[in-house]
């Protein structure tokens, strides 16, 4: 299921892809992992990990990357790298570590497919349908697939917001549903023209039509007499259309047969997102005229990357490791709302019309090497990555925003074969790491986005970037990561902060740069190795934080300890019966500032093979305790606030897949590793 390669750990999908409807919830169920609400993914408790497909990083805000995720079939991930610490040959700005989802390709066995049919109930039901056709004929592979969703969730949220001028307490209960359609489509070719010289190809193109109707009621008390003085209510309906396309085209050349090899790597990637929304807000206490309003966004991403890397392996065991690469991004984001306040006239409303471009370019360049001497491999590395970042505000004002800097990123990992443990080797690592946090062009553009009468997001073109140095020792057997420790330093750590105006009551949600951290972290794991009947893993993770900054000009000072459980079970009952059982929990802990009560869940499936194993039938439950639900409280500044986030976690599934074509491709016999489709 779990094993370490290098400075990587890879989790096989397939246990946890049977008992989800998309990769959104693979992701979830991954061991070690945390994923918020929001779509943000915590690999430690304060920055999140960067998300990457395939290899390439998404440029794409949370929402909007969750939006995505939510539409890939949970069939078409193969695996999940976790790097912690990526070496020099990634890019710098993974100050949380990379999450890479690796999709499935085509397999080298001839002609073959599988289809697949699943129906999720929880309180709304989501359907999944799709196939998968692989072709391969001489030097010529090729794949092709396809997924239709019908999805829909919910989210209750309640809160409380003291007000200090007057003493009032605000409260909110929301309602938010949120149907939607997703069709995805994945294809690709590798052709070899020679042995030692293949091109790939590999095009992807989501596309998502989601719907949002919330119910949002609001009272405001008098303190301490608990007086009633405010009452109204709110609907508001979002229309979101939303189209991503990614392009990879890719050559690689063997140089010899020690496995050096030059590869080029060119990518274009599209993502269109559009968004129609009606709100209305009525007055009850005291009365007062109907205020409503309407408005669409719309923003445009053209992403364009190029990349090139040389591969050396020379004679004494030395490696060289070079590349350099150029990502271009061009955005372009326009709002337009219109606000009727009680008139029966509708006008224009200023505050929120708006029109945002955004470019960013990002040059770099790295080396590092790799030598083995005396039962110790050193590689040591360098990064060198320029960044030319221009924002512009055309509407209502014009306002510009620039970053240009050059910065160094050092890498050295040494690993040692430590000694033989019931015959098996334990090898030790230790990892150093810089890196970088850029904020992306959704938090620095400076318009408001309307959530709800009370509560606006507000970017901010003045984020500077943020830079983390790691320490990590780790020790791995037989290629299963057992013990892992380590410090992460972070300075100008930006963060979601709330600021609140008193006089009206609206909380601005936006970031800031705050001050510094430190962490010191210490993960653990256990199991028994697969190849029998029962196979576990069992983890705990340990994160302990000090935070030091400034908040509103005053000391923003905590400390703060969390642990992390999770764990695996299988049980292979007959040759074509299997039950998983998975789990996390997650104690108390702080995360951007919001203080979160323990959470985790609780997932089972039961997996029957029938028709000569040709096809599966899967029967899930997630979260089966209803315990993935979050608790919080915020106190910063001004603000005092708490309360709950509930979504439709709990939910029973069926899942039917069948399989059609040729032989199945063979199994590894490796520590935690099950059964995985070969990729070109």
């Amino acid at each position: 299921m779990i094993k370490q390669e290098d400075d990587k750990s890879v989790v096989d999908a397939t246990a946890l892809s049977n008992s989800s409807t998309n990769a959104y919830e693979v992701l979830e169920k991954t061991p070690g992992t945390i994923v918020d609400q929001d779509g943000n993914v915590y690999l430690s408790s304060l920055t999140p990990a960067t998300v990457y497909i395939n290899g390439r990083e998404m440029k794409l805000s949370s929402e909007d990357l969750a939006s995505l995720l939510k539409s890939l079939p949970a069939s078409s991930v193969s695996k999940i790298e976790i790097l912690r610490n990526p070496s020099a040959k990634f890019d710098a700005a993974s100050s949380g570590g990379i999450i890479n989802i690796v999709l499935k390709k085509g397999v080298k066995i001839g002609s073959n497919g599988s289809a697949n049919i699943a129906y999720f109930q929880g309180v709304y039901s989501t359907q999944t349908a799709g196939f998968n056709i692989n072709k391969s004929s001489g030097r010529l592979n090729s794949y092709l697939s396809y997924q239709f969703t019908r999805r829909n969730n919910y989210e209750e949220l309640s809160s409380t917001r003291f007000i200090r001028t007057d003493s009032s307490l605000l409260s909110q209960n929301a309602y938010t549903s949120y149907p939607g359609l997703g069709n995805y489509i994945g294809g690709g070719f590798d052709l070899a023209f020679t042995k030692k010289f293949n091109i790939n190809y590999d095009l992807r193109i989501n596309q998502n039509n989601g719907k949002s109707f919330a119910l949002n009621d609001i009272s405001i008390h008098k303190l301490p007499a608990q007086t009633t003085t405010g009452m109204n209510s709110s609907d508001i309906d979002n229309r979101n259309n939303a189209l991503y396309a990614g392009n990879e085209l890719s050559s690689k050349y063997k140089i010899d047969t020690l496995g050096s090899e030059w590869t080029v790597e060119l990518e274009y990637n599209y993502y269109r997102n559009r968004n129609n929304q009606d709100y209305a807000n009525y007055y009850s206490l005291p009365a007062n005229p109907t205020v409503s309003g309407n408005g669409s966004t719309s923003g445009r991403k053209h992403i364009l990357v190029f990349q090139t890397d040389l591969v050396l392996k020379l004679p004494r065991i030395v490696n060289i490791e070079t590349g350099f690469k150029l990502t271009n991004s061009n955005s372009r984001n326009s709002a337009a709302y219109t606000i009727d306040p009680g008139t029966g006239i509708p006008q224009t409303d200023a505050y929120q019309t708006n029109t945002f471009r955004y470019r960013e370019t990002i040059t770099a360049a790295y080396l590092q090497v790799s030598r083995t001497f005396l039962g110790f491999t050193l590689k040591p590395g360098l990064r060198l990555e320029t960044t030319d970042i221009n924002g512009r505000q055309l509407v209502p004002r014009d306002t510009n925003l620039a970053i240009n800097r050059t910065d160094l990123f050092p890498y050295v990992y040494l690993q040692h074969k430590l000694f033989k443990l019931f015959g098996v080797q334990l090898i030790g690592n230790a990892i150093y790491r810089r890196s970088i946090r850029r904020p992306y062009y959704e938090i620095l553009n400076p318009y408001p986005k309307y959530v709800d009468q009370y509560v606006f997001d507000v970017g901010n073109p003045r984020l500077q970037p943020q830079f983390t140095t790691n320490y990590e020792l780790n020790v791995t057997f037989d290629g299963f990561p057992v013990l892992a420790g380590g410090i992460n330093e972070t300075k100008s750590i930006f963060s979601n902060v709330t600021y609140q105006d008193d006089a009206t009551r609206i909380a601005y949600r936006t970031y800031d740069n705050l001050g510094k951290s430190k962490e010191y972290y210490a993960r653990i794991l256990g199991g028994v190795p697969p190849g029998g009947k029962y196979f576990f893993y069992i983890g705990a993770q340990y994160n302990h934080i000090t935070y030091n900054g400034i908040y509103q000009n005053q000391p923003l000072n905590y400390k703060r300890g969390s642990w992390l459980f999770f764990m695996f079970q299988e049980y292979k009952a007959t040759k074509t019966l299997t039950f998983n059982m998975q789990g996390f929990m997650r104690t108390k802990a702080i995360q951007n500032f919001y203080e979160l009560d323990n959470f985790g869940g609780l997932f089972l499936s039961v997996n029957k093979s029938i028709l000569k194993k040709k096809a599966n039938i899967i029967l899930s439950v997630n979260d089966l305790l209803r315990t993935n639900q979050v608790s919080f409280k915020l106190n910063q500044g001004n603000v005092s606030a708490a309360g709950s986030r509930i979504n439709d976690t709990r939910r029973v599934g069926i899942t039917i897949r069948y399989n059609f074509g040729l032989s199945k491709p063979k199994e590894e016999k490796e520590f935690g590793n099950a059964t995985e489709p070969k990729e070109n």
